[in-house]
Order: C-alpha cells, then sequence, then structure tokens
C-alpha cells in the first residue's frame, strides 16, 4: 500500500504500524488556566481497557510491525491501575509477536513516583513529555491543582526523580509554555531555562527541551496569559529562546527546534492526518484529535467489547484529507479548514 511514497507518508498509510493515543483517564487534577478540557469523561472502564488489549493482541497477530502507544488524558497516571493493566498487557504482546513498541506518556507528572516509573520503563513506556509554565511564580498561577495550590515544586521534584533514574531508555522532553507576556523572563540569567539546562539537560541525553506558545483554544479562564494572536506572531520569542538555548551549549540532538524548521514542516504530518493513528476516548469512543476532543467532527467511530476497531469513513476522511491531496497544510493540522478556521 505504500510502496513508492515518500517515507513521511508510508509511515502514515502502512498497516505495518499503528499509533494510538489511550485516554485512560479524561479527568485532572490540576486545573491549568487555559485548558481546553472539559474533562466530561472519566476514568477508562475496565472493560475499555480490555478491548484495547483484544484489538492490540489481533493485529500483532496479523503481522503488526510496530506499535506507537502514548498514554494521555486528562492527566493520564489519575488512572494508575488502567495505566499498569494497559502497559503491562500490551508490552507482553509486543514481546511475543516481535512488534517493535514505542511507548509514551504525556503526564503533568505529579503522580509519578519511583516505583511507577520503574514499572512503565520496564514495560516500555520511556517517552514521557512534562510541562512547565516558567518561574515557579508564572508556573503557580497558571498550572495550579483543583484546590488551587501550585505544582512547579512537585513536577521539579519529579523530574530530578526521573534524571536520578538508572534507566537509560528514558526520553523526557520538558515543554515550556510562554506567552507574549511571559517569554523574556524565562531567559533571565539564573532564571528557568538556565536551571532546566544545567539540572536535566548537561551530561544527560535523555533529557530534551521543547518550546511551545500558548494558544488560546476556547477552554479555561486564561487568566494572566497574554495569548500571541498567531504562530507567526510567536516566532521571533521562539528564536531569541532558541538563541539562548543554542548560546548555552545545547545543540539540537537536545533542543530539535535547533535545526532547521523550514525543512522539518515540509515533511511534517499530524498524527491526526494519519489513516493508522487514533485517539481511543475512556469511554471507547475513537478520534483523531487531542485538541478538539468535544467537537463532534471529531468522533471517527468505536472499539467494540470484543475489539474490533469500527471506522466510519466520512467523518475520517476529513481528517486524512492530505494524504490524497498532498496538501501540506492538511498533512500539518487537518483540523485548520474541518473543525478550525485556516
Amino acid at each position: 500500500m505504500s510502496r513508492g511514497l515518500p517515507q513521511h507518508l508510508a509511515a502514515a498509510v502502512t498497516n505495518r504500524g499503528l499509533k494510538l493515543i489511550i485516554n485512560s483517564s479524561e479527568q485532572c487534577n490540576l486545573r491549568c488556566v487555559y485548558c481546553y478540557e472539559s474533562f466530561a469523561l472519566g476514568h477508562m472502564k475496565t472493560e475499555v481497557a480490555n478491548a484495547i488489549v483484544r484489538f492490540i493482541s489481533r493485529r500483532a497477530e496479523d503481522g503488526l510491525d510496530w506499535l506507537e502507544l502514548e498514554f494521555f488524558g486528562g492527566e493520564p497516571l489519575g488512572a494508575w491501575s488502567t495505566v499498569k493493566h494497559l502497559s503491562g498487557e500490551v508490552h507482553r504482546i509486543c514481546q511475543r509477536h516481535g512488534v517493535r513498541l514505542i511507548g509514551g506518556m504525556t503526564t503533568n507528572a505529579t503522580l509519578l513516583n519511583a516505583e511507577r516509573l520503574d514499572w512503565l520503563a520496564r514495560h516500555g513506556i520511556c517517552g514521557f513529555q512534562i510541562t512547565l509554565d516558567g518561574s515557579r511564580e508564572v508556573h503557580d498561577a497558571r498550572r495550579m491543582s483543583a484546590q488551587r495550590t501550585g505544582s512547579f515544586d512537585t513536577i521539579w521534584q519529579r523530574l530530578e526523580m526521573m534524571r536520578a533514574s538508572d534507566h537509560d531508555s528514558l526520553e523526557v522532553a520538558i515543554r515550556v509554555h510562554f506567552d507574549a507576556r511571559s517569554w523574556t523572563g524565562l531567559m533571565a540569567e539564573g532564571g528557568l531555562l538556565d536551571a532546566i539546562i544545567a539540572t536535566f539537560l548537561r551530561g544527560d541525553p535523555r533529557f530534551k527541551l521543547h518550546f511551545n506558545s500558548l494558544n488560546n483554544w476556547g477552554g479555561g479562564s486564561g487568566e494572566g496569559v497574554e495569548f500571541f494572536a498567531s504562530r507567526r506572531q510567536s516566532q521571533p520569542a521562539l528564536e531569541a529562546l532558541l538563541a539562548h538555548v543554542r548560546k548555552s551549549g545545547i545543540g539540537p540532538d537536545q533542543a530539535t527546534q535547533l535545526r532547521d524548521s523550514a525543512a522539518d514542516d515540509a515533511g511534517y504530518v499530524c498524527y491526526a492526518a494519519r489513516a493508522n493513528a487514533f485517539v481511543i476516548r475512556s469511554d471507547g469512543g475513537v478520534s483523531k484529535c487531542t485538541v478538539a476532543l468535544d467537537d463532534a467532527r471529531n468522533l471517527v467511530g468505536r472499539l467494540t467489547a470484543d475489539g474490533q476497531l469500527i471506522i466510519d469513513h466520512e467523518p475520517h476522511s476529513k481528517w486524512v484529507r492530505g494524504l490524497v491531496t498532498g496538501d501540506a497544510s492538511a498533512l500539518a493540522c487537518p483540523a485548520k479548514g474541518h473543525v478550525w478556521p485556516r
């Protein structure tokens, strides 16, 4: 099916590969001021988790070569028993059938501890994305608990725990958010960027750094956040942040945004634009995008109790249209022009 296609497109359509984003919980213990999620759904039910295991087992038996498995939320670790069950079962299936497992998790890390980290790493869940929003003062005003307490110190301690871990397979992406007001403070001498580089990146290739400008997705109060009007407007700030990182001696292996962004964008295919990538919601619904979770156009199918992935091809085709047309914009973000205006 993928013969003759460029590599980035072939990987997006091959039935030898599969990407599943698992919403083990759609609840969260934090209430970030810009969060777009409604928390309408709860923790994943056991029957849905078992259906995922059956589906992956069937695909592995059919000759799957590789599986990308990412836990997402809400906060995925809020349903630790589900995460532990799924990661253990999927690792066993992949080991049995020779499937390459690429496991990861997007987490606020507040519910992560050494025992859980050890379990995850030993069962193939080695990639973590963890977010900081700035200095302790800035971060705690934006990423607070449901009880209105800050989370900076807890997250920093969890990162230090990961730094002390002897699991060589770990890859920890520290995602630093910035907005039109906060970005200059990140580069203050001895400030957050210097602390991240000195504490985590220096001498430890397992740690990566990634910057992301905050977007107004229409959720939360947005209190204290000065959103950029567009990605283009945020570009000078991003370039200044990257220049600071480069001056600190960190290279593109640990800060991939230092690479030629134009070359990277030319071959970028969003997971939501891939024909072999799906979001499994905590109730067994199947979506494409982890941002437009509450939009009906994002529901493209369901997972049955016996592990059948039933896809409604009409709504699904809107998400994968870039694979047909070759439109770079539809490949990079299929929600634009479908769920959101271009």
